[in-house]
């Protein structure tokens, strides 16, 4: 399983070739630190079944081995790899039996774990693609159509791009509402009920430099049909082989010939 370099973000698991493409060449360069976050020593709760540990965040990133993406303290002592069961990377879940209840509080079992995850998991990013190509169908000049992801035209791809990074920007101010998602960016406590300093103005920055990029293209009268021009019609070939005087396709008579009806005024 291939990983994009200098990272454990796996890559070509997008189902298609286009899909592919755009997720790992298009959209993860300018994702990427969403698509490998780093949690740090996160104090793990136990679950009611008295045996399962959870994190705030799933959709963990792995790598060979557990320790490659992942680090679990008991009691303030990193335990092995094999000492860790039950994980389950897309719930941020697992388990380091044995477990010490403990009547007393402060002498219960503390597991705090380190873990990277990924902000944007690649089902996604791909419904952010869908949801950009619909878009493009549905505006700019022409006819709506109704390409997929699969049979877009490759001049397509640039545009369809920035309007899922778009979306993607979008997901990240609404989630930046709840405290959940503030916790991200670090800051500290007084400023989680505020708006965090300039974080979500550099968002808000990001999301409409990208809208007005894919505006300026969708607003080009070319984008869609290209420089093309239509198939000749045989209209048009009656009209120019020069069939003499005759009904046209139409029951419109019409001169043929070299000179296509003109005749001469009387000032000729």
């Amino acid at each position: 399983m291939s990983t994009f370099p200098g990272t454990f973000v796996t890559t070509g698991i997008a189902g298609s070739v286009n899909y592919n493409d755009l997720v790992d060449n298009y959209l993860t360069p300018r994702l990427l630190t969403f698509r490998q976050i780093t949690i740090n020593d996160e104090p793990a709760v136990l679950k009611p079944d008295k045996a399962t540990w959870k994190v705030t965040y799933g959709n963990w990133n792995h790598g060979t081995a557990l320790s490659d993406t992942v680090s679990i303290r008991k009691n303030g002592t990193v335990i092995s790899d094999v000492s860790v069961t039950g994980i389950n990377y897309v719930y941020g879940t697992f388990q380091v039996n044995p477990i010490d209840l403990g009547l007393d509080l402060k002498a219960r079992d503390t597991v705090e774990a380190t873990y990277e995850w990924d902000y944007f998991p690649v089902e996604v990013l791909k419904s952010f693609l869908l949801q950009a190509i619909q878009i493009v169908n549905t505006s700019a000049w022409g006819s709506t159509t109704s390409y997929t992801i699969d049979s877009m035209p490759e001049q397509w791809k640039g545009v369809v791009t920035d309007l899922a990074f778009a979306l993607a920007i979008e997901r990240i101010l609404l989630d930046y509402d709840l405290w959940k998602w503030r916790l991200v960016y670090a800051i500290g406590p007084g400023e989680i009920e505020s708006s965090g300093g300039d974080i979500v103005n550099q968002l808000q920055t990001l999301k409409q430099n990208a809208e007005e990029r894919a505006n300026k293209t969708l607003d080009n009268e070319k984008f869609k049909p290209g420089n093309r021009l239509s198939v000749p019609t045989v209209f048009y070939y009656d009209a120019v082989r020069g069939l003499g005087v005759s009904q046209g396709r139409h029951g419109i008579p019409f001169v043929g010939g070299r000179l296509r009806g003109w005749v001469p005024n009387r000032y000729v």
